[in-house]
This record gives C-alpha cells, structure tokens and sequence, in this order.
C-alpha cells in the first residue's frame, strides 16, 4: 500500500512540472497576416502573433521584435534589420516594421520576446518573409506570348473562342542552386509548372484586375524544385477574363 501511494505522488509531482513548462508559449506569428510569406510588397510589413497559455488571466505585457538579414543572425539575437528593444504594450496584432529601409528581394527572419503579467519571458519560433520587386526597374523580364489564332478560334462575334497556350522552356544548370526564386503573371490567368511538377496551389491565378492599369503577380520559392543538369518550365495561359468569352452584341 506505501508503494502504490509513493508511484502516485511521483507521477503528480512529473506532470506538476510538465505543466509548468509549457504553460505559456508564444504562437502564430505572421507577417501581413500571412505565414511565412515570399514577396510582400511593402516596405513596412506588418507583424502579428499570439499568446496561448494554460494558465488563466495570462496577459501580455510587453513585447520585443527581433528582425534580421540571416537564419544564423537571429539564432544569435542579432537583429540587423530591426530590434525594437522592449517595448511596454498589449499590442501584437498589425504591428509595423520599423527598422531600416528594405530593399527588393530582401530575405527577412525575425521573431519576437513577449513578456507577460505572469512573469513569463518567451521567445516565439523563428519565422521568415521575403521582399518583392518594388520597383518598376526591377523588371528585367518581357511579355511573351503567341499572338496569332489557330484554326477555329473565333474573334468578334457574338460567342467568341480561344484556347489556352502552352508555353515551355528547356534550361540547364551545371550546379545546385542556393536560391531560385519565380515571379510571374498571366493574363488573364496561368498555371506555372517546373519538371512536370505545379507550382503553387493557387486558382485563378493572378488577381484580377482593370489590365490597362495594373497587373498582380505571384511570388514562389522554386529553388527545391530544380535540378542539376537539364530542366523544363511550362506555363499554361488561359484567356479569363482578360480576352472574355463572350464579346460584342448580337446583330438585331
């Protein structure tokens, strides 16, 4: 009977402590409200996080953002990019990037302490976002396409028919790739595919919009899905709805 009350209480006492180290974490960080996100085009991201306790009537004090220009940089502490230094607030939802001007491109990791009224001091996981293409001279790419009709297409009556382009590309790479990044838009839609594989989950790909004054592109990290020695890029473009199909009126 004394052994049986003895393995009881030392089983209370393991998930007492249990407990006690995970009561309080810090979780869903997100950057623009988005989960480690490639291209965000903003130079002032906003940050959000949460706080999810065991514990009752836990409330965030305080909070310290961390942003730097490596992995190996924020696992030191080293906010290059930004440290906010300790700020006193309840605040963690829409907070803006203040740290120094990011340029295109821009590879971001960051994560935030958070302090609480029940003497909690946490770090969050590290987490990750990208910079876009923020500027017009970025552009090095060109509109490619096939501008002519194949037979029985139909233009300018009152039901009008085309079908969608297959666009590919063969390339080589003599070496691994450290980093391989697709920005690309279709109009009116696309679908991108690297070595028979999609990219991207996508539909209806890219946002539509007023063409004649501005079109939305799609960001993605391809880098895992090349290869060294020979390659294959294909799009698919359809019409949507930027060559409607249904154009023009009925004769009377």
């Amino acid at each position: 009977m004394k052994y049986t009350t003895f393995l009881l209480y030392v089983a209370l006492v393991f998930t007492c402590i249990s407990c006690k180290q995970e009561k309080t974490t810090v979780v869903n960080p997100r950057c623009e409200m988005l989960v480690n996100p490639e291209g965000i085009g903003t130079r002032t991201p906003h940050l959000s996080w949460e706080i999810q306790s065991s514990e009752s009537g836990v409330l965030q004090t305080g909070y310290c953002i961390l942003v730097a220009s490596s992995k190996e940089k924020l696992n030191k502490n080293e906010g290059d990019l930004w440290d906010s230094g300790m700020i006193s607030s309840r605040q963690s939802v829409y907070i803006p990037y203040s740290g120094s001007e990011l340029q295109s491109r821009t590879e971001c990791y960051w994560k935030v302490n958070v302090v609480t009224n029940k003497g909690d001091n946490i770090w969050s996981e590290p987490s990750r976002w990208s910079v876009a293409l923020l500027d017009s001279t970025d552009w090095s790419a060109t509109w490619i396409g096939m501008d002519r009709f194949f037979d029985g297409e139909i233009l300018d009556t009152l039901y009008t028919r085309l079908t969608a382009r297959y666009l590919r590309k063969e390339f080589s790479l003599e070496k691994p790739v450290k980093k391989a990044v697709l920005y690309i838009s279709g109009m009116g839609l696309y679908e991108p595919w690297i070595n028979g594989a999609r990219i991207g989950t996508q539909v209806l790909a890219p946002t539509p919009t007023d063409y004649m004054k501005r079109v939305c592109y799609n960001v993605f990290d391809v880098t895992d899905a090349l290869v060294e020695g020979d390659n294959a890029i294909g799009v698919v473009l359809g019409n949507g709805r930027f060559f409607s199909m249904r154009k023009g009126t009925a004769s009377p």
